[in-house]
């Protein structure tokens, strides 16, 4: 079985992942320290975006996995795949902001976020309870 969304889905997050990662370490770096975020904004903002994705992608991973394993229409579930990356994109894009309330983009990520995992966890439960649906 080919989970070929579910691969695509993960490479993304993971350039992503790795993106933040080297940001982080920049950071740390940059201000020497090696635990905590020495009270520098934009380390605790390196550090909050990355391990914000480490937060999120697991589970939205396991869903894509589980709705295309289980013959989930592929269009719907490639969009849906794509948007949770780009959510992904748009909240680590967020959390670099100055101080402050959410950004437009942190704002945007976050809910696109939780809407597209409850989405696909509800089209998981349907897909369950009635095969063939979806």
């Amino acid at each position: 079985m080919e989970l070929t969304i579910t691969g695509l889905t993960a490479a993304a997050l993971a350039l992503l992942l790795v993106f933040l990662s080297i940001t982080t370490i920049r950071m740390r770096m940059k201000h020497r320290a090696a635990f905590g975020d020495a009270g520098q904004h934009d380390l605790t903002a390196a550090i909050r975006a990355h391990g914000n994705l480490t937060e999120y992608a697991p589970i939205g991973l396991i869903l894509i996995g589980l709705l295309e394993a289980g013959g989930a229409s592929h269009t719907p579930l490639a969009i849906t795949a794509a948007a949770f990356v780009l959510a992904r994109v748009l909240n680590a894009k967020g959390l670099f902001n100055p101080p402050g309330p959410p950004g437009p983009a942190r704002s945007a990520g976050i809910v696109a976020t939780l809407a597209i995992l409850t989405g696909m966890a509800l089209w998981l439960l349907v897909r369950i309870h009635l095969p063939g649906a979806g």
